[in-house]
């Protein structure tokens, strides 16, 4: 690793996990400066940044994001870049521009072709055969009809848009979700195709790694011990689990993968670990690694560090509103929370907490710009990465 002392850009601080990393960042004592679209991202007021910044929306504005960045690199003497959600895509994808502005950044994230591959569900669903992982078998639906006639072949099932994110654009007849959409709505293209799966039973686990150049140096796989509206985690709990290491070690030997990867399994009864998913970041897999650790393996890596099980993250203000939200759950979601630590508000870093509640601005002027109807549960999930998602389309940068 280089000598040179990390200077950081952090871009879309308002994740959870993204307060966490900037956190660890500074309680490290690297220079970092935090990003995102807008100016109350919970991230960006950490005392771990030494400076935040506005920029463009990528999803919207890709070419004037990467502007941006090339901008706030020269102005701040960065010279790490990482990412935190899929702007990683719109940054992979202006890489020759980037560094033909600053030759000597370190851009920790692999190609745009190694993250489209294991970001589209089809591709890395094959991927997932290729390297011998189980995984549900799979049938790809590029029309209605296909779509239609794949739910046909099981009694129970499950399907998802390929470029679909965070519990959106999803479908099934069975669970908790079941009925939320209709098959009629559904219909996919060429470009957009859905992925429909039998539906599994079992433990849902996920898992966070950083790698360098193929290799594995941290690890960690985790639970949900509590789910807002049955989508995404907001209670993460370590547990010990070989076979995500394993996993995550074949995709990152054979894609050579540089940068911070997390995947979804699905445990069954039998021990299985099904592949679910790739995320081409971080997860909260993070949140339960100490600052230690993370920063020796972004930095100075050695020999691979796996997260024992037991240690217990949430984000509390979300464990407050479900019970708010589901009074009968208090005890439920309690003890679900027992013995964990918040997420958000770290020890004499308690802004990020209080921007959370004033983030919700950008949500709630996300929520009136699409229509959308307070009442869905993805309501809140679609708002909050409006601005930052990747749907496969060509970026023009």
């Amino acid at each position: 690793m280089s000598s040179v002392d990390p200077r950081v850009l952090a871009t879309t601080s308002r994740m959870p996990f993204a307060v966490d990393e900037i956190r660890k960042f500074g309680e490290a004592g690297r220079h970092v400066v935090a990003t995102d679209t807008f100016r109350a991202s919970p991230g960006s007021h950490s005392r771990g940044a030494h400076g935040h910044a506005i920029t463009p929306a990528p999803t919207q504005e890709p070419a004037a994001f990467i502007d941006a960045v090339i901008e706030l690199i020269g102005k701040y003497d960065v010279n790490w870049v990482v990412p935190m959600f899929e702007e990683v895509f719109y940054l992979a994808a202006a890489r020759e521009k980037i560094l033909a502005a600053h030759p000597g950044v370190e851009l920790f994230f692999p190609d745009l072709e190694t993250l489209h591959r294991v970001h589209d569900k089809v591709s890395f669903t094959q991927m997932c055969k290729d390297f011998g992982l189980p995984v549900a078998e799979p049938i790809t639906a590029r029309t209605h009809d296909e779509f239609v006639a794949a739910t046909q072949q099981w009694e129970h099932w499950f399907a998802r848009a390929a470029y679909g994110r965070g519990g959106m654009d999803i479908i099934t007849n069975t669970g908790p979700l079941a009925g939320e959409s209709s098959v009629d709505a559904i219909v996919p293209t060429a470009d957009n195709p859905w992925l429909v799966q039998q539906y599994l039973t079992g433990v849902d686990r996920c898992s966070w790694s950083v790698a360098h150049h193929g290799e594995i140096v941290l690890h960690s796989t985790y639970e949900h011990a509590l789910t807002i509206d049955d989508r995404g985690g907001i209670v993460f709990e370590s547990v010990d689990a070989p076979e995500t290491l394993a996993a995550a070690q074949k995709f990152a030997k054979e894609l050579d993968w540089h940068g911070q990867i997390s995947f979804d399994y699905m445990k069954t009864d039998d021990g299985t670990h099904y592949m679910v998913e790739c995320n081409p970041r971080p997860t909260a897999g993070c949140t339960i690694a100490t600052t230690e650790e993370f920063d020796t393996a972004m930095f100075a890596p050695g020999d691979l560090v796996v997260v024992p099980a037991g240690r217990k993250k949430a984000i509390e203000s979300a464990v407050l509103r479900d019970v708010l939200m589901h009074p009968s759950r208090l005890k439920s979601d309690l003890h679900a929370a027992k013995g964990s630590s918040d997420v958000y508000a770290g020890k004499h870093d308690v802004k990020p907490l209080l921007y959370s509640a004033l983030s919700l601005q950008h949500v709630y002027a996300y929520r009136k710009s699409l229509g959308m109807d307070r009442d869905k549960g993805e309501t809140l999930v679609a708002t909050q990465f409006f601005d930052v998602l990747y749907d496969g389309s060509p970026i023009e940068v």
